[in-house]
Order: C-alpha cells, then structure tokens, then sequence
C-alpha cells in the first residue's frame, strides 16, 4: 500500500481481502500486536488494538462488520508519523514496510473483553 491511494482505500482493501486472515492472527493472540500500514496511518484490529490503545491512549477506534461474525470488529489506527516514531525504539518482532508485530505483555482476557465492550460503546 503507498501512499498515492487514499488512506481510505488502502483500509478498505485490507478489510475486504484480508479480513479472514486478520481476524484468525488475532483469535488467539496473547502476546503481540500486528499492524498493519494504510497510508497515513498505523491499524490494529481486536487483540492488537487494545494493547495499541494502550500505548496511544488517544488513538482512533473505529467498527467494523466483517462475514461471518456476529459482533463488532473494533480497529485503532494511529498517525503514521506517531506510529513510525514508536517503531524507531522499540524492537519489532517483523518489520515488513506495510505490516510489522511488536512482542507484548500476555493478555488478560477480562480486561480485553471489558475494553472491546466499552471500545463498542463508546463509537456506537
């Protein structure tokens, strides 16, 4: 994805072509977050997300519905800019241009799933 297509339109290729693959990184992810670049900006989706709020707590939470699941899909996405300043002192698990991981702490599964009801909530 560069960034001569609209932020917009990188987002929506991702979800459409890549959404089964995202969500079963996320199904069972304790302890990394994957990003991936749309352009201006750094996205999350589920597991990552919360701990990429964590880590940018005024970061921009979006919904999505995807096939074949009932509930919301909740997404974060930070500047790229914030984003690519971030990566520079961290180390990166895989640092791909348009999809990184950074290691995390182990999730605690009440406290992602308390943040998703409130992520859900407070865009609805």
């Amino acid at each position: 994805m560069t960034e001569t297509i609209p932020s917009g339109i990188c987002l929506e290729n991702l979800i459409q072509n890549h959404h089964a693959e995202i969500l079963s990184r996320e199904k069972n992810n304790d302890k990394f977050i994957h990003l991936y670049n749309i352009g201006a900006h750094w996205v999350a989706f589920e597991q990552s997300a919360y701990r990429l709020n964590d880590l940018f707590p005024k970061c921009e939470l979006s919904l999505f519905i995807v096939p074949d699941r009932p509930d919301y899909v909740v997404m974060a996405s930070v500047p790229g800019d914030k984003g690519n300043a971030y990566f520079r002192k961290h180390i990166i698990s895989r640092d791909g241009l348009n999809y990184k991981v950074l290691e995390a702490a182990p999730l605690v599964a009440e406290y992602y799933q308390k943040w998703h009801v409130d992520a859900v909530r407070s865009v609805l």
